[in-house]
């Protein structure tokens, strides 16, 4: 963690915990503290809860610091300084704007960028699995995406490895067709006949879909 001091980041983050301040975001996962340093700006990702709750959601931001280990220097996803304390993730502050109430200066060049990006990091074998949710998809400078939030992504692993390698699979395509989904807002009649070429909805999302449909609108 280079440039940090381990020991005043653990204080001051257990400190906002107990005074519930410099808090810039709450997830699922748990809350998102802000702190700033002059120039340097950087978020720290904490669990929430207690019990079996909390414990699921360490063993997310765990696994979340595992995946951001493989993507340091990867354009498009904030760099990330590890746990302190075990248990808290420190990531550079972006400053952006989540892309559902964001302005998008090209809006194809905007989702080539994001497509690229998307491939890179199945290159390098992670899958985010969680891109529909717009909040995982921040604009910067009107025109560049950023990923965060990789708490439930899959990781490949090397060698022999069905039941993982199957689960890799199907989390790349819901990065497909989360892509998909934003760059057209659902309205897939409309897409390119090659970008129809990275749509290809899971039996899980078929399902999903009848669900909202058929039940959740009555």
């Amino acid at each position: 963690m280079e440039n940090f001091d381990k020991s005043e980041i653990l204080n001051r983050v257990e400190k906002s915990i107990k005074s519930d301040e410099n808090i810039l975001n709450r997830g699922y996962q748990g809350k998102v503290y802000f702190y700033q340093d002059g120039e340097r700006k950087f978020v720290v990702k904490a669990p929430i809860g207690r019990g079996l709750g909390r414990f699921i959601r360490q063993a997310m931001i765990r696994h979340e610091a595992k995946v951001y280990s493989r993507l340091n220097g990867i354009s498009g996803v904030p760099h990330c300084h590890g746990l302190v304390g075990n248990r808290y993730l420190v990531l550079d502050y972006i400053d952006a704007e989540p892309f559902e109430h964001a302005r998008i200066e090209d809006h194809e060049a905007f989702f080539e960028e994001l497509l690229a990006l998307i491939k890179e990091l199945h290159k390098i074998g992670i899958a985010h699995t969680d891109l529909k949710k717009k909040d995982n998809l921040l604009v910067a400078d009107e025109k560049r995406p950023y990923v965060v939030d990789f708490g439930v992504a899959v990781i490949r692993k090397p060698g022999f490895a069905p039941v993982n390698h199957w689960l890799y699979r199907i989390a790349s395509t819901f990065d497909f067709n989360a892509w998909v989904k934003l760059k057209y807002d659902g309205q897939y009649e409309i897409m390119s006949e090659r970008d129809a070429t990275y749509y290809n909805r899971t039996v899980v999302e078929k399902v999903a879909r009848w669900i909202k449909e058929n039940i959740m609108r009555r």
